[in-house]
């Protein structure tokens, strides 16, 4: 039986991987826009990665994409908190 193949990760799968990981350490703060031009230079990839990773993130609700105002890391209270991590 022939070893099974590692599957490569999407690129904006990874990009959605280190966007969330900035988010709950707190780089990217609550209420904070989302500088798209920034992060294609600091990631060194192309607007359409970066754009497919605000959607996983906005489907997920750590981000809320505004109509012809960008993209915005949303504030989370307490309460969702405490819905999203049952104790």
């Amino acid at each position: 039986m022939a070893p099974s193949r590692i599957a490569q990760t999407a690129l904006y799968q990874e990009v959605a991987e280190r966007l969330r990981q900035r988010i709950f350490a707190h780089e990217l703060l609550p209420g904070t826009r989302i500088d798209e031009q920034l992060l294609t230079v600091d990631y060194g990839i192309s607007r359409t990665p970066l754009r497919e990773a605000l959607k996983v993130l906005a489907a997920e609700g750590l981000v809320t994409l505004r109509p012809r105002r960008g993209c915005f890391v949303t504030e989370i209270s307490e309460q969702d908190l405490d819905e999203i991590f049952p104790l």
